[in-house]
């Protein structure tokens, strides 16, 4: 939906206080009622946004985690799907950090949709230290570990960009970062593992 595309657009760089429904409406070419007339509100289709922003990638990590191999193979098949997600859709991890700066509470679906991967990930956590594929520890934490450094390195790709010369738009550097940190969680997760939960 139009609505939706300009919506996400002008909140991810203006922010929700920021973002104007006349903005909105101008991008999207709509007459200023449309906000109200299908979201109730300006907060409605902001959470709208981040709904759909979300539900993909939840899909997405389902699908990684029923790739063939071991747990450990389907978690790094999980950064994978987080890595090419947040490719797709940049203006996801800003539109959450915007959530998390202002204190506001995620609305329901949101709740929802990160619950349903948090789920999917420490079940996959569990499954992979009963058949020794991982190592023991904490599941949420295991689960946090698994998809921070997508997240962070989506936030910050403009200064990876800058400083680095990385640019995680390029099909190539991406690659090179998601096997980077595929490594880097396969060491923190295999069994052996000197690190502490």
């Amino acid at each position: 939906m139009a609505l939706i595309d300009a919506a996400r657009d002008v909140f991810a760089r203006n922010g929700f206080d920021g973002a104007s429904v006349r903005m909105i409406t101008r991008a999207a070419d709509v007459n200023l009622g449309a906000v109200t007339y299908h979201f109730g509100s300006k907060r409605g289709l902001y959470d709208a946004v981040l709904e759909s922003g979300l539900r993909p990638l939840l899909d997405r990590v389902r699908r990684a985690a029923a790739h063939p191999g071991t747990p450990l193979d389907r978690m790094l098949a999980v950064v994978e799907a987080y890595f090419e997600h947040l490719a797709e859709h940049r203006d996801v991890p800003y539109l959450l950090l915007q959530e998390v700066a202002a204190g506001r509470g995620p609305p329901p679906a949101v709740l929802e949709i990160v619950g349903e991967v948090r789920s999917t990930i420490t079940g996959l956590h569990r499954q992979g230290v009963a058949d020794g594929s991982v190592r023991d520890g904490h599941s949420m934490l295991m689960a946090l570990s698994v998809v921070s450094q997508p997240l962070y390195l989506s936030l910050v790709a403009p200064l990876l960009r800058t400083v680095a010369g990385i640019d995680l738009a390029d099909p190539e550097a991406r690659r090179m970062i998601i096997e980077h940190v595929s490594d880097f969680v396969r060491r923190g997760l295999e069994p052996g593992s000197e690190a502490t939960t």
